[in-house]
């Protein structure tokens, strides 16, 4: 059996698409060690990982990344994240995983695409590395747009033109001063340097680069690199418990007299409810629909009194998504990665609202694969909440399409597809015999 050392940014989605992998890890017998921030070393130890914690001074708190100064959707919001989130801390996590690597000595080195500094520390080793992505698959192709910018793919000739005139502008214009920022990273670890864009690194670093997707709900691309490999989502089955909340009854009873329920929900980063949960609460009210709010990052009993509530909406800190989706007609979400595939994977159509992080490029896909509506706005109000929920509820084509994504999901299992590609680069690396 192998020893294998999962990095990630101390952020939920992140960190959670990969619980599932290390929880089929442990179960086939390997020794997995985690290096990520103290507020998820719980969730590490859960699923049989050794936690192995970040500096509290490279340490951060995900729940506030969403107030930052200045913070704006679009091109510029994603550079600055990846300016000061992603980038310029990689040489003080390189130093802290250089000691990890001595004390745990690993075989295979996974990341999360955003986490660069675990294949780079790796790279520095000799180490080999697994990336697996927690958003659209945002590699540069002459097919699809590029990351980022949240429009919609085409391969016609005049198509192939745009995308590749926009994936130069993006990678020498926009984002030109973060691919500096990653070109002196490399040179200051005293690394060779990438000619290619540093988006596409992980692709490139990586022994093998795992979508947690399918074909059909991500965008066609004829250059793929070879590491680039579908193994379905990352479903957190048997990650979190299950404690019925008092309504879960109303659940079953509006299921059982075949009254919509629809589920609304933020995420874990942009959890400001005046974005989403608020505007979705008024929108409904009036509606024949059972309302599920997940209250995550604020006080629902401040932001929703009860006494002000409407009669149809049921409020809860946290639910698991693989025990309520099941019951669910529709979700409004922001447009969290993770939250969209686990939508599909039970055939749930959605509502999608949100423009920051990768968030447009979710919308993008849920608007293509056609399983949903895209607001694409950060901010709706009322009255375009109800008319996506009217939309997709009032058409079958959407549910329908939901329902085909999910018998496709269904022939994938992500975590063990997942698991034994990891243990192959292990594998591989350490000596027979």
């Amino acid at each position: 059996m192998s020893r294998i050392l999962f990095t990630t940014m101390p952020m939920a989605g992140h960190l959670r698409p990969g619980l599932p992998i290390a929880q089929q890890l442990v179960a086939d017998g390997h020794e997995v060690a985690w290096y990520t921030g103290g507020k998820y070393l719980p969730l590490v130890e859960k699923v049989g990982a050794t936690a192995v914690r970040m500096d509290p001074a490279l340490d951060f708190d995900d729940a506030e990344i969403d107030a930052r100064p200045g913070r704006r959707p679009g091109l510029q919001a994603l550079k600055a994240a990846i300016l000061d989130v992603f980038i310029r801390p990689i040489p003080d996590w390189v130093a802290e995983l250089d000691r990890v690597l001595d004390e745990f000595a690993p075989d295979v080195v996974v990341a999360e695409q955003g986490f660069m500094a675990g294949p780079i520390a790796g790279e520095r080793r000799g180490i080999p590395s697994v990336v697996f992505s927690v958003s659209p698959l945002g590699i540069s192709s002459a097919d699809a747009p590029p990351f980022g910018t949240g429009l919609l793919p085409s391969s016609s000739t005049l198509g192939r033109l745009r995308n590749r005139s926009l994936n130069w502008a993006l990678r020498s214009v926009v984002l030109a001063e973060c691919q500096r920022a990653a070109e002196q990273v490399r040179a200051r670890l005293g690394l060779p340097p990438m000619t290619s864009y540093f988006m596409d690194w992980g692709a490139h670093l990586a022994d093998r680069y795992l979508v947690p997707s399918v074909p059909e709900f991500e965008y066609e691309r004829r250059d793929l690199p070879g590491t680039v490999e579908f193994v379905g989502p990352m479903l957190p089955a048997g990650i979190d418990d299950l404690t019925p909340p008092p309504w879960w009854a109303d659940v079953l009873a509006a299921r059982a007299a075949g009254r919509p329920v629809v589920l609304v929900t933020q995420g874990t980063i942009a959890t400001d409810p005046r974005n989403l949960i608020l505007p979705t609460v008024a929108a409904l009210a009036g509606l024949d629909a059972l309302v599920i709010a997940t209250a995550i990052g604020f006080d629902a009993d401040e932001v929703l009194p009860a006494d002000d509530r409407p009669a149809n909406l049921r409020v809860t800190p946290f639910v698991p998504f693989t025990e309520l989706l099941p019951l669910v007609d529709v979700m409004v979400t922001n447009g969290g990665y993770g939250g969209v595939q686990t939508a599909l994977a039970h055939g749930v159509p959605l509502v999608v609202a949100g423009l920051t992080e990768d968030k447009m490029e979710v919308s993008a896909r849920v608007t293509w694969s056609g399983t949903g509506v895209a607001l694409r706005t950060d901010t709706p109000d009322p009255q375009q909440v109800r008319d996506g929920v009217t939309a997709v509820l009032g058409d079958q084509r959407f549910g329908r399409r939901a329902r085909e994504l999910q018998a496709v999901y269904a022939g994938y299992d992500g975590p063990r597809r997942a698991a034994a590609s990891i243990a192959e680069v292990a594998e591989a690396r350490r000596p027979v015999g």
